[in-house]
């Protein structure tokens, strides 16, 4: 049974829960200082039940560890590590918003819509940035070639600003740091999964790219691309490269950004493109608008019809107009 709130925690006044997992829950957090110092933020423990898990608690300080080497403007930042009451704890940035997941299926797609291409390009060029950065290892080893391994909607922030940040790195295995990479359980999401990696074949890069290309396209389509009646065909579908064309899905897709995403879906990681970078190549043919972010914050704020509630693991109004362009329904052809 979940404790009464406001509940006091080491340093922080836990005020809202925003979620629970299979390992950890979510709050939203105070902690105060002199002079008046607040810092809301979201604090993120293990569930009491696996507080004394040693496993758990390993998975958990992995998180920390890889998170802490992340420093970029498009990943949720980590502010702090530690423990309290016995219990270990990470509190990120808190941002003001909702989840992308949150923004297509509950308020866009529920009416018929879709996220326009230009807002698409927007979100495709902040997450291929936070991949490229996260992917990439410096000489120091200090972004140690991260690769997420659960690139969905759920783990996209977007705040009432349009700020758009890539969160959760709870799986992500580092490709350059001896004895952090995982190995067993198949961790992520189905839908978005790349098939090397749900065959349980090494994951790279591409992989995430595979992941981003199947959430671009769900942006644009107003579906996931590979979709079948349960998990298996769905996977199998992914294999073989069986879905609609984004063309005929979205017809109103711009051709240049329409290739670019379905460059990254192909079953083969070899033909993928090579890296993130290469991604933002692409999508240099079809840059995002000027406003993009401010048009991407009004429709949070827009479709709930009131300032949206904070979300997962702060963030950043002026109002320029924002066209939801409905979405065509498509039969599938799969």
């Amino acid at each position: 049974m979940a404790s009464p709130l406001p509940e006091r925690f080491g340093d922080y006044e836990l005020t809202k829960r925003l979620g629970v997992g299979g390992m950890a829950e979510t709050f939203v957090a105070v902690r105060r200082g002199l002079a008046g110092f607040e810092q809301r933020v979201c604090l993120k423990r293990i569930l009491p039940t696996f507080a004394g898990d040693a496993d758990f608690i390993e998975m958990f300080l992995r998180e920390a560890r890889l998170s802490a080497l992340l420093h970029h403007g498009h990943i949720a930042r980590v502010l702090d590590f530690g423990v309290a009451e016995g219990s270990h704890y990470l509190t990120l940035e808190l941002i003001e918003g909702t989840d992308l997941r949150t923004l297509l299926r509950d308020h866009l797609h529920s009416r018929g819509n879709v996220l326009e291409p230009g807002l698409t390009s927007y979100v495709g060029h902040a997450l291929a940035a936070a991949l490229d950065y996260a992917h990439t290892a410096d000489d120091c080893g200090r972004a140690a070639g991260i690769i997420h391994r659960d690139v969905s909607p759920s783990n996209v922030l977007i705040s009432n600003e349009g700020e758009v940040k890539l969160a959760d790195f709870g799986i992500a295995k580092a490709t350059r740091i001896p004895g952090s990479i995982q190995s067993g359980a198949l961790k992520g999401k189905v839908p978005y999964m790349a098939p090397e990696y749900a065959l349980g074949r090494s994951c790279s890069p591409r992989s995430d790219l595979f992941s981003l290309g199947v959430l671009l396209y769900e942006c644009l389509a107003g579906r996931r691309p590979f979709d079948g009646d349960n998990d298996m065909q769905t996977l199998a579908r992914a294999r073989a490269g069986q879905h609609d064309p984004l063309r005929v899905a979205a017809p109103h897709a711009p051709q240049v950004l329409a290739d670019a995403i379905e460059s990254l879906m192909t079953p083969d990681p070899a033909g993928r493109p090579i890296h993130a970078r290469a991604l933002l190549s692409r999508l240099a043919g079809f840059p995002p608008p000027p406003l993009a972010h401010l048009e991407l914050g009004r429709l949070v704020r827009d479709v709930r019809g009131t300032r949206a509630e904070p979300t997962g693991p702060g963030l950043a109004s002026t109002r320029p107009a924002v066209t939801l362009r409905p979405r065509k329904r498509v039969p599938s052809r799969g």
